[in-house]
């Protein structure tokens, strides 16, 4: 089958959503299928071949939620694409790679799939707004997406099926609540490397997410300096790169060593991959400390290695197992406290975690999925 796939960041960006859709598109391309997949240029090649998949980029300019670039470019491209293609599967909304479909949507005749990750949170509350700035945001936000699912009400009833994460993600909510749709779910898939049980622990906490304040990495600092622990336990945050909020959290932890004194904290960046997943499988404990997710990656990641997790409470984590939630940074370091001294309890949330991500967590079984609703079975 030729499967056509617009998402907004694809290899060699780094996020979940990237994640996910390049295991499904190299695995739908190693089973044979003709696999194209369109999506932003951040500086790379234009068109390029990566492990089997095709890859077509274009320059999109986003702000303040409304788009400019290649449009014209990228519909010509896509228009020429899609007349022999089985299938196209649109990854989330809110991006011009989906929404510039909709005015030619009831011109394409292959099979439309809308593939969500998420929707935006319309809810107001303090782990999201800060300042009177962030109050700005919100409120445009607000606006500008509520209006955006209410317009194309007509165009997502015309997909021949939309794909969600979880029954209680809230895009599935909203579509069934909103729309009637009763969506298909796949849940996110963990790279096959984190099921090989390392014996090996050590004596740190570990988070992985890129820099940025949605991450909330201060969140994490916060609580570990806070925490009554052996000096000798460490932190490691990694994360993709250096940036303006590296910097941040490099000030805070000068700040909090002033007021609590000296800990082990390591904060890195541009950390190989193999390198990383390394250190998440000899980790004690999993720390995620995130404003909004729909279902982070990272957290599966730490279930599969049997590792257990501490985390705000953010998306589909409480429906987890293998953790816990935490409210504040006194929660989290209490848990860190806990989890630490008690090696019996984290290996049996550690398993349970483990358990659950090898049932329902492998990417071969996601792919099967995809290819089933791709197929229309």
């Amino acid at each position: 089958m030729k499967i056509i796939i617009t998402v907004n960041t694809y290899y060699p960006l780094k996020d979940g959503v990237q994640f996910v859709t390049q295991y499904h598109a190299e695995n739908l391309a190693l089973r044979g299928h003709n696999v194209i997949v369109f999506t932003t240029n951040h500086g790379n090649d234009s068109e390029e071949i990566h492990n089997g998949v095709k890859i077509i980029r274009f320059n999109v300019v986003n702000k303040h939620t409304f788009y400019s670039g290649e449009k014209e470019k990228y519909l010509q491209s896509l228009k020429k694409e899609l007349k022999d293609a089985d299938v196209m599967i649109n990854v989330c909304t809110q991006h011009p790679l989906t929404d510039w479909c909709f005015p030619i949507f009831d011109s394409i005749n292959c099979r439309k799939i809308l593939y969500m990750h998420g929707m935006y949170d319309k809810s107001f509350n303090s782990k999201t707004i800060a300042n009177i700035s962030d109050l700005g945001h919100k409120i445009w936000n607000n606006i500008r997406w509520g209006l955006y699912y209410k317009k194309n009400k007509k165009i997502f009833k015309k997909y021949d099926k939309i794909i969600q994460l979880h029954k209680f993600d809230t895009g599935y909510i909203h579509f069934k609540k909103k729309y009637n749709i009763d969506s298909s779910i796949i849940e996110n898939a963990v790279d096959d490397r984190f099921f090989d049980f390392c014996k090996d622990r050590e004596k740190y906490a570990i988070s992985v997410a890129n820099y940025m304040p949605r991450k909330n990495q201060e969140f994490i600092l916060k609580a570990f300096y806070m925490s009554h622990i052996d000096k000798n336990f460490k932190l490691i945050l990694i994360g993709s790169k250096e940036n303006a909020y590296y910097h941040k959290i490099m000030k805070l932890k000068e700040e909090l060593e002033e007021k609590y004194g000296q800990k082990n904290v390591e904060i890195l960046f541009n950390v190989e991959r193999e390198k990383t997943i390394n250190l998440i499988k000899k980790a004690s404990v999993y720390l995620l400390g995130s404003k909004w997710e729909a279902f982070p990656i990272s957290i599966i990641e730490a279930m599969a290695a049997r590792i257990p997790y501490i985390s705000t409470d953010v998306g589909i984590v409480k429906y987890l197992p293998g953790g816990v939630i935490v409210k504040n940074e006194d929660e989290m370091s209490y848990w860190i406290e806990t989890l630490v001294s008690d090696d019996k309890l984290s290996e049996y949330m550690g398993a349970v975690g483990n358990q659950y991500a090898k049932k329902h967590m492998m990417i071969e079984k996601k792919v099967d999925d995809l290819e089933t609703i791709i197929k229309g079975d």
